[in-house]
C-alpha cells in the first residue's frame, strides 16, 4: 500500500527534474500494467460495473478518455513484456513508448510481439525523434508484408452553389490527408498586412483560398497555356458605344470592383445585341500577350506592391491606367500585382505612378504614399 502522506521528493535542480520525470514514467506504467493485470481477474464486477474502465471512471474519479488511455497503455505494456521492463528500469521513455502505440496496429500486434526484445534494444539509445523514424519505417515494413485490409475510400466531399449576386457558398469534408494538405496551403498563402491589417481571420483565410486558386489557374500543366486567362463578355446594344454589363461565360454577372481586376489580363468576347437578337460576336482579343506579360515579369520579379514578396507566378499583369479608362496594354502600363493586391488596388483605388527607373509610388485611398523597387532586371523606358 501506498503512503498516502508521504513525503514528495524535493525539485531544486535540472537533475532532480530528470530524475522526476523518468519516475513519474516509471509510476505510470507501473499503475497501468498494475490495472491492466486487475482487468483479467474480474473483480471489477464484484461491485456492479460493467468493465474495468467503468469502474476507474467511479472509483478513481477519471474522465472516460483518461481511463481507457490507461488500460490501453497497460494492455500493451503486459503483453510486450520487454517493452515494460524496460521502461521500469529507465532504458525506455514513455515518449517511446506512445510512439510504439500508435506503430503496432491490429494486423501487425503478432508480429511486433515475435521481434519485441530487439526492438526495445534498438529503441533504447534513440531520442525521441529518432524514435518516431524507426517506428514509422516499422510500420510501413510491417504492414507491407502483414495482410492487410484494403484502404477505405477517403470521406471527401465538397459542395457549392452561387448565388444571384455572383457569391458562392458551400460546405466541405476533408479526410485526414486531404485536411492536412488544405491547413497547409492555406497557411502559406496567408498573409499578414502588419498592424494596419484589419481583416478578421476567416477573411484572411478566405483572401488565402482566393490566392492558391489564382496561382493553379495561373499554373496548371492542364491542356491550353498556362496562363488561362478569365472569359468574359461585354453585352452591348447595337448603337451604344459602351458596354452595359460584364459578365463571367457562366453568365454571372460581375461588380464594378471584380470587373477593374479581371479586365486587366482576361479574354475579351464583344458581343453586340438587337434586343434578344446577337448582331455580331466580335473577336477575342488576349489585353496582355506572353511575351509582353514575360518582359514585365523580367523588369518586376514579382508583386510590386510595397512589402509583398509574392514570386511572378502569383502574379497577374496590372494596367496602370486601368483598361476600361482606355490604359494601353504596354510595358509603360504594366506592372505585376499579386491577386490579394490587385484585387486590394481596384476595390480601394489606389493610385500608382511608375517612374523612368521602374520604380513606383503607390497612393492609397487614405493619402498615405509607398513605394516600390524592381526585382527583376533593370528596364530603361521609351521616352
Amino acid at each position: 500500500m501506498y503512503d498516502v502522506g508521504m513525503q514528495l521528493p524535493s525539485i531544486d535542480s535540472l537533475d532532480d527534474l530528470v530524475d522526476a520525470v523518468a519516475l513519474l514514467g516509471r509510476l505510470d506504467a507501473h499503475v497501468a500494467m498494475a490495472a491492466a493485470t486487475l482487468e483479467t481477474t474480474g473483480a471489477w464486477g464484484t461491485d456492479g460495473h460493467l468493465s474495468m474502465a467503468s469502474w476507474l471512471r467511479d472509483r478513481c474519479r477519471m474522465g472516460h478518455h483518461e481511463a481507457s488511455t490507461m488500460l490501453r497503455l497497460g494492455r500493451f505494456l503486459v503483453r510486450y513484456e520487454s517493452i515494460g521492463n524496460g521502461v521500469m528500469v529507465g532504458r525506455i521513455t514513455m515518449s517511446q513508448v506512445r510512439l510504439m502505440q500508435g506503430m503496432v496496429t491490429r494486423p501487425t500486434a503478432d508480429l511486433f510481439e515475435a521481434m519485441h526484445d530487439e526492438f526495445a534494444d534498438a529503441i533504447a539509445p534513440l531520442t525521441a525523434a529518432e524514435t518516431a523514424t524507426a517506428c514509422q519505417e516499422w510500420r510501413r515494413k510491417a504492414e507491407a508484408i502483414s495482410d492487410m485490409p484494403e484502404p477505405p475510400v477517403p470521406d471527401r466531399s465538397l459542395r457549392y452553389s452561387r448565388l444571384d449576386d455572383g457569391s458562392m457558398v458551400g460546405r466541405f469534408t476533408f479526410d485526414g490527408t486531404l485536411a492536412a494538405l488544405f491547413a497547409k496551403a492555406i497557411d502559406t498563402a496567408r498573409t499578414w498586412d502588419g498592424t494596419n491589417d484589419q481583416r478578421s481571420r476567416p477573411m484572411a483565410n478566405a483572401d488565402a483560398m482566393a490566392d492558391v486558386i489564382a496561382f493553379f489557374n495561373a499554373n496548371h500543366d492542364k491542356p491550353g497555356t498556362p496562363r488561362n486567362r478569365p472569359h468574359l463578355e461585354l453585352h452591348q446594344l447595337a448603337g451604344d458605344d459602351v458596354a452595359h454589363a460584364i459578365s463571367t461565360s457562366g453568365g454571372h454577372v460581375l461588380d464594378a470592383a471584380s470587373t477593374a481586376t479581371v479586365t486587366c489580363d482576361c479574354v475579351i468576347h464583344r458581343i453586340v445585341r438587337q434586343g434578344s437578337t446577337v448582331l455580331d460576336y466580335g473577336r477575342t482579343m488576349r489585353t496582355v500577350l506572353p511575351h509582353l506579360f514575360r518582359a514585365t515579369a523580367a523588369r518586376d520579379g514579382g508583386c510590386r506592391f510595397p512589402g509583398c514578396e509574392r514570386p511572378v507566378a502569383w502574379c497577374d499583369a496590372h494596367h496602370i491606367r486601368w483598361w476600361r479608362n482606355h490604359g494601353e496594354t504596354k510595358l509603360d502600363n504594366l506592372l505585376l500585382l499579386c491577386n490579394r493586391h490587385h484585387h486590394l488596388v481596384h476595390r480601394e483605388q489606389w493610385s500608382i505612378q511608375l517612374q523612368p527607373d521602374a520604380s513606383c509610388r503607390f497612393t492609397g485611398p487614405s493619402g498615405a504614399v509607398l513605394s516600390s523597387r524592381p526585382r527583376g532586371q533593370p528596364t530603361i523606358r521609351a521616352a
